[in-house]
C-alpha cells in the first residue's frame, strides 16, 4: 500500500466522527459527569476507543525497520507532547492563579510529572498523557506484529490473550520497582492501550465495521446497555491511565462492547462535518477547552467572589 492511498484510508469520516464522539465523551465524563455513575460508564470505553480507532488507521508494514518507525513516531507523539507541555508552563506561568500551584508543589515535582509519569500536573494538559502512551502501544504492537503477525491464528490469540491479563494486573509489580510507584512513561498503560491498538488493526483489516454496518442500528443500543451492564453496573469505577480495572474478562467486555457502539455510531454519523472537525483535531481541542473552563472559572470568581 502506497503513501497516498494509506493516507486516503486514514482520513475516513467514520474514523474521524467516531474520534470526535469520543472526545466528545471525554469532556462529558471529566467536566460535567466526574465522579458519577454515567461518568463511570463512560471512563471504560473513552480511552480504549481513541486506542481502538488508533489502531483502525496503524499500518505497522509500512515501515522498513525500527528506526524509519521511531522516528515516524516519536514525530507524531512525542514531539507534540513536548510542544505543548512547554506551551502549557509558558501559559500557566503568565497567570497568578494557575501559576501559584505550580510553584507551591515545585519544580522538582513538575519535572517528575512532566519527565517520568508523563501526565503533567498543575498544568491543566494532563491529557497528554495519551500521546506517551500511544507511542509505546504503537511500538510494542509493531514487535508483536513482527515477531506473531505472520504466525499461525492460535499463536496470536493467545499471545494476545496473555498480553491483555498482563496489562490489567501490571500494578502489582509496583511494591518492587526501584523507584517511582508505577512504570515510568505510562509503559503500564500502554500494555492495556496496545490490546485496543491491535483488535483496531483487525478489525480495520477485517472490514469489521462495514460488515455491521447493517445492522448497526440493532448493535449500537445493545452494545450500550452491555457496556454499562458489565462496566460501572456490576463494577464501578476503572481507568486506563490510572492503570485501575477489575477482573479481566469484565474490564475488557466493557471497554469493547462501548468501544463497537461508539465506532458503529461514528460510522452512521460519517457524514457530520462537526464531528470529523473534532476528531481530526481531538487533542488541540481538547487541551484548549481544559483552559478555558478555567477562564470561565475564574470570571465567574470575578463577578461573585466565589471560586
Amino acid at each position: 500500500m502506497d503513501q497516498k492511498m494509506v493516507r486516503k484510508w486514514e482520513r475516513k469520516g467514520e474514523i474521524d466522527a467516531a474520534k470526535g464522539l469520543a472526545l466528545l465523551s471525554v469532556v462529558l465524563g471529566h467536566v460535567i459527569l466526574l465522579h458519577t455513575f454515567p461518568s463511570n460508564w463512560i471512563f471504560t470505553f473513552h480511552m480504549p476507543a481513541f486506542f481502538f480507532l488508533s489502531g483502525m488507521t496503524f499500518r505497522p508494514e509500512k515501515y522498513d525497520g525500527l528506526l524509519p518507525f521511531l522516528k515516524d513516531k516519536a514525530r507524531k507523539r512525542l514531539f507534540p507532547y513536548l510542544g505543548i507541555t512547554a506551551l502549557a508552563v509558558f501559559i500557566c506561568m503568565l497567570r497568578p492563579a494557575y501559576r501559584a500551584p505550580v510553584l507551591n508543589d515545585g519544580w522538582r515535582h513538575q519535572l517528575l510529572w512532566i519527565f517520568y509519569y508523563t501526565q503533567p500536573q498543575n498544568l491543566y494538559v494532563g491529557q497528554l498523557w495519551f500521546l506517551v502512551a500511544l507511542f509505546w502501544a504503537e511500538l510494542m504492537a509493531w514487535i508483536w506484529f513482527r515477531l506473531a503477525g505472520k504466525r499461525h491464528f492460535l499463536v496470536k490469540c493467545y499471545s494476545v490473550f496473555l498480553l491483555a491479563l498482563l496489562a490489567v494486573r501490571i500494578q502489582e509489580i509496583n511494591p518492587y520497582l526501584p523507584v517511582g510507584n508505577r512504570l515510568p512513561w505510562k509503559i503500564d498503560s500502554a500494555l492495556c492501550a496496545c490490546v485496543f491498538l491491535i483488535a483496531g488493526y483487525w478489525a480495520a483489516k477485517g472490514n469489521l465495521v462495514e460488515r455491521m454496518r447493517p445492522t448497526a442500528l440493532v448493535f449500537i443500543p445493545l452494545f450500550t446497555y452491555l457496556s454499562f451492564y458489565f462496566g460501572p453496573r456490576l463494577f464501578g469505577y476503572v481507568n486506563i491511565c490510572d492503570c485501575v480495572y477489575v477482573g479481566a474478562p469484565y474490564y475488557y467486555g466493557a471497554a469493547f462492547l462501548g468501544t463497537a457502539a461508539l465506532v458503529l455510531a461514528g460510522d452512521f454519523l460519517k457524514k457530520s462535518r462537526l464531528l470529523q472537525y473534532i476528531g481530526r483535531h481531538s487533542l488541540p481541542l481538547f487541551a484548549a477547552q481544559t483552559f478555558a473552563i478555567y477562564l470561565v472559572i475564574e470570571g465567574i470568581a470575578r463577578v461573585t467572589g466565589i471560586t
